[in-house]
């Protein structure tokens, strides 16, 4: 009995569903990070480049290429009546957590880091002198909200960066406060304050390295240290909030 032979309708069928199934494998391959088996068929694979390319940074011109983490920590007397620290928290990563290899994320997962651009900024409008007035309180007895805007003032601090930096200090602060009462629920504060923790990325050059060589070729971190505040809780019901999410997260 002879074999019937295919039809021209089902040979086209059979080569259209292999070329799809190999552009899909191309299309794989060139978005795959570079490694050996990318580079291995970067020829085969060329066909998918543009011709005519845009320029990103034509759309961000000036990119933020490093992390950005909001630590806080808090002070407290002991039984004994001796001043004490906790250990730095840092809340950009619980907040991360929320993103972090999941296929949906949340808003919350971006509070901070959108918080210390502007916190940043407002900070290096200060001189130096006027930064040491922002970053010198003690920790035994921070200054008041008043007193440290006074102090400011003092300093020949224009009315408006004296302002836009109160409001973000006092917007940290607020936030420090609820995430520390949250964690330490039985020690009372007397004092907190936050710091901005900045590295910056693996240079590009050393991108194709082993995560060992790629941990060695990132710059250090930097830390920038606040000063000591005045506890500025938030309302109960943003306290529950926070400690909720650290429950959830951390």
């Amino acid at each position: 009995m002879a074999v019937p032979r295919p039809s021209l309708r089902t040979a086209f069928i059979g080569v259209v569903v292999a070329l799809v199934g190999l552009h899909l494998a191309s299309v794989t391959l060139a978005a795959l990070p570079p490694n050996r088996y990318s580079d291995a068929v970067r020829s085969q694979t060329s066909y998918l480049d543009p011709y005519f390319t845009q320029n990103w940074r034509l759309f961000a011109p000036s990119p933020i290429s490093e992390d950005r983490n909001l630590l806080v920590q808090a002070a407290y007397l002991d039984a004994g009546g001796r001043a004490r620290r906790t250990a730095w928290i840092d809340w950009t990563a619980v907040e991360l957590d929320l993103v972090r290899h999941r296929l949906v994320g949340g808003r919350a997962g971006y509070v901070t880091n959108k918080l210390v651009s502007p916190l940043l900024s407002r900070s290096e409008a200060l001189d130096d002198s006027q930064r040491i007035v922002a970053t010198s309180s003690p920790q035994a007895d921070p200054l008041s909200w008043t007193e440290l805007a006074e102090a400011l003032e003092a300093a020949d601090t224009p009315a408006t960066v004296r302002i836009g930096y109160l409001r973000y200090d006092r917007t940290a602060t607020r936030l420090a406060t609820d995430v520390l009462t949250a964690r330490y629920p039985r020690l009372e504060l007397t004092a907190v304050r936050y710091a901005i923790r900045r590295q910056s990325v693996v240079p590009y050059a050393a991108r194709d390295g082993s995560a060992a060589e790629r941990r060695a070729a990132r710059p250090p971190a930097v830390r920038d240290v606040g000063g000591w505040r005045r506890p500025t809780p938030g309302s109960p019901a943003e306290l529950a909030a926070v400690r909720d999410f650290d429950r959830r997260h951390r």
